[in-house]
């Protein structure tokens, strides 16, 4: 053996220490891994599910109005307000007013919905979600997407 390489019990020391200062940082690091994880706060941040969509008078009489930011379709008739989901309950695509005839209809498969969001034809297994409408002290409508209601409900101003 010559005077300048190593014999095997250096090299399966030097490889086990190797080994073992791997294994101590990779062990450190995952633990330095979940400390921040735990520090860092498990939300998620979405839209607000109450809101205001503005005065009465700004939503046309007989029409639906959508609000493409919130995804809801506010309807008047007279002095009576509802708000009804602009999601279809078939697989989720996004529902338009029906230029044919009064209601909305779903682009995608064909879905069909009266004014106050009942399905009356195609595949949506269910009516359009209503939400609940309230006025707030300015005299906004404000819509809260928490509390369905029924879709022959309507708020009167």
């Amino acid at each position: 053996m010559s005077h300048g390489e190593p014999n095997s019990d250096e090299v399966q020391s030097r490889r086990f220490f190797v080994g073992g200062v791997f294994a101590f940082l990779t062990s450190m690091g995952l633990i330095v891994l979940g400390a921040f994880r735990f520090v860092v706060p498990n939300v998620l941040y979405g839209k607000n599910q109450r809101f205001k969509v503005g005065m009465p008078k700004d939503f046309p009489d007989k029409q639906a109005t959508y609000l493409p930011e919130q995804q809801v379709f506010i309807v008047r008739e007279g002095n009576s307000y509802a708000a009804m989901s602009a999601v279809c309950t078939h697989l989720g695509c996004t529902i338009r007013t029906d230029p044919d005839r009064p209601g909305f209809f779903c682009p995608c498969h064909g879905s069909r919905f009266k004014p106050d969001g009942t399905n009356y034809a195609g595949p949506a297994p269910k009516p359009l979600e209503a939400y609940e409408i309230s006025v707030s002290n300015l005299g906004e409508l404000v819509v809260d997407k928490r509390t369905l209601i029924s879709p022959k409900e309507r708020y009167r101003v």
